[in-house]
């Protein structure tokens, strides 16, 4: 689609793309990362909702609380049947793993290089003080409390953003002059359109390898299954990163049992990973998006760099976000260039119609 260059496409651009640049670098925007994280919980239910709609004639508002109750009851139900099992491993995987970093010690000290290692006094300048064990506790825990505050925020705003998303909006829609509220509609959905079906392609993988995951490990007798699946079901929703991180636990609590059950392990997380990619993304690769894995990792690292694990975690879809902006805004918007726009299938609907339209 060939947009035609005005001097008001260049304001526009470089407004929204300067004030997206100070939002990642200034220092209280860990706030609006919370607000972004609610609002990827509103498109989900939204997304999920819309579906819901296509099949069942059904009001939009109640379809949406009936994805929310439906969430709520499928978590009750797997914390019912899986909690007590669950509790109980996170537990012994607590007890677990300090066993296997010595384990893992003694074996790199039985090496001709780990005793150079020792020779070298580098393990006791790494090892930390009693001081700095206590001060990690605590930030540990307040790491903890935080993380705790943020998802009922992002819980509670993400509600209400899913129950009535057209005011918010609308509302938005207001702030853009009228010329442009067209254009702008247009972006909305773009964005809505790109980060629904990213969010469906992650939560799809998450559960494909959370269970191949659990399966593979309960077939070669490794302990601790349940919780390790679910670590590598939650930790898949990081492209890359997610998924190599996974694997530690595992390789750590299988040292402790035999010197093969580590080679085991790698062998179901890779066929895991394989499946995943080789029959799973092609499934979805028509409706989901994916990004270049450069780009990916790049944002990752940045995104650590300025905000730690929570960066991290919502780094693809702030990806996601930057590159439709620049897509639309500048590209087509500014330069007048074509160009498919990331997670495009067709032309996405506007999500609602603009203030002042009739419907």
């Amino acid at each position: 689609m060939h947009v035609t260059r005005s001097y008001g496409w260049h304001t526009l651009a470089g407004v929204v793309l300067a004030a997206l640049a100070l939002f990642l670098l200034w220092p209280a925007s860990q706030v609006f990362l919370v607000i972004f994280a609610a609002i990827l919980l509103a498109i989900l239910v939204d997304g999920l909702a819309a579906l819901l709609c296509e099949h069942l004639p059904v009001p939009a508002a109640l379809a949406r609380a009936g994805v929310m109750l439906l969430l709520l009851v499928l978590m009750l139900v797997f914390l019912l049947l899986a909690g007590p099992r669950l509790s109980d491993e996170l537990y012994q995987l607590g007890e677990r793993l300090p066993r296997a970093v010595e384990q893992l010690n003694t074996l790199v000290m039985a090496q001709p290089w780990g005793r150079l290692v020792t020779d070298m006094e580098l393990l006791e300048r790494l090892q930390p003080s009693t001081g700095q064990v206590l001060a990690g506790l605590t930030g540990m825990f307040s790491t903890a409390f935080g993380a705790a505050i943020n998802i009922l925020v992002i819980l509670f705003i993400g509600i209400y953003l899913a129950m009535q998303p057209e005011l918010y909006l609308r509302g938005l829609l207001l702030l853009i002059p009228g010329a442009a509220r067209g254009r702008g509609e247009e972006i909305l959905a773009a964005l809505a359109h790109a980060l629904r079906w990213w969010l469906v392609g992650r939560f799809v993988s998450m559960t494909l390898v959370g269970v191949l995951t659990v399966i593979g490990l309960e077939l070669i007798g490794l302990p601790l299954a349940l919780v390790l699946g679910v670590i590598a079901g939650l930790l898949s929703f990081v492209p890359y990163v997610g998924p190599i991180s996974s694997v530690i636990p595992a390789l750590l609590i299988g040292l402790t049992i035999s010197p093969v059950m580590p080679v085991y392990a790698l062998l179901v997380y890779v066929l895991v990973q394989f499946t995943e990619g080789n029959f799973l993304t092609p499934l979805i690769q028509r409706y989901a998006v994916s990004l270049p894995p450069a780009v990916l990792l790049s944002a990752q690292f940045a995104m650590g760099l300025f905000y730690g694990l929570f960066g991290v975690l919502l780094a693809t879809p702030m990806a996601v976000v930057i590159i439709v902006l620049i897509q639309m805004l500048y590209v087509q918007g500014v330069l007048g260039y074509p160009v498919r726009v990331l997670g495009e299938h067709g032309t996405p609907k506007p999500p609602l119609q603009a203030p002042g339209r009739s419907a």
